[in-house]
């Protein structure tokens, strides 16, 4: 039962991507810097693009948000069930209570972060509070792939691709992060557009092959235990 709840991780991921293509096919169109552009734009789009009810032409995008805010819930709910199931497998090989519950709480946190960035789109009503869950999913992956970095070195697992996976993921996220904080505001022209969402872009798909080299291995840790 273990194993299938950490291998449905493969299922989680393939419908994100699914879906979110999906979404991207059905888009009307425009950015936040040009409203008259057609359907979506790869990188100009933001992800949070697909999610708003209205899209940025100011037709009504009811079946892309459907489809992406469904797309990053399937994902969140997916993720949870992987993680808290492959850390039964390897949490008793430590006996660090500290890293233990730090793991588990940044995680939670930031899978809560970003469910709530589906509830709450970044349509004009409600997208201060977007960007605020964002930020609090992203910086508590970060404060997660830290310390799961030195927790996964600290168990000293006979292969090291997880801990090299995760410690080239936590160097991504440290970029990005740094990224949303520094880098130029995307509403000021299309250079500056394209710089930061093509951030996210890599972002997004960092975080997916990370998760897909986690189940690998996760399944791994299972078979040998």
């Amino acid at each position: 039962m273990r194993k299938t709840l950490i291998k449905q991780g493969y299922f989680g991921i393939l419908v994100f991507i699914s879906l979110c293509v999906i979404a991207m096919i059905y888009y009307p169109g425009g950015t936040i810097i040009d409203s008259t552009t057609v359907g979506y734009l790869f990188f100009y789009n933001f992800f949070s693009n697909l999610g708003e009810w209205t899209a940025k032409n100011g037709e009504p995008n009811f079946l892309s948000a459907y489809l992406f805010n469904t797309s990053m819930l399937v994902l969140a709910l997916s993720y949870s069930l992987f993680y808290f199931n492959f850390l039964k497998v390897i949490i008793s090989r430590s006996k660090n209570l500290l890293l233990k519950t730090i793991l588990i709480m940044s995680i939670s946190i930031s899978l809560l972060g970003f469910i709530f960035v589906a509830i709450f789109s970044s349509d004009p009503e409600t997208f201060s509070l977007h960007i605020l869950f964002v930020k609090i999913g992203f910086y508590s992956l970060f404060i997660h792939c830290i310390i799961q970095a030195i927790f996964i070195y600290s168990i000293k697992l006979p292969n090291n691709l997880l801990f090299n996976s995760t410690l080239i993921f936590t160097i991504i996220m440290f970029l990005f992060v740094l990224m949303m904080e520094f880098g130029p505001n995307p509403f000021e022209n299309n250079e500056s557009l394209f710089t930061q969402v093509t951030s996210q872009k890599i972002i997004v798909t960092s975080i997916l092959i990370y998760f897909f080299i986690q189940v690998k291995e996760a399944l791994k840790i299972k078979d040998s235990s």
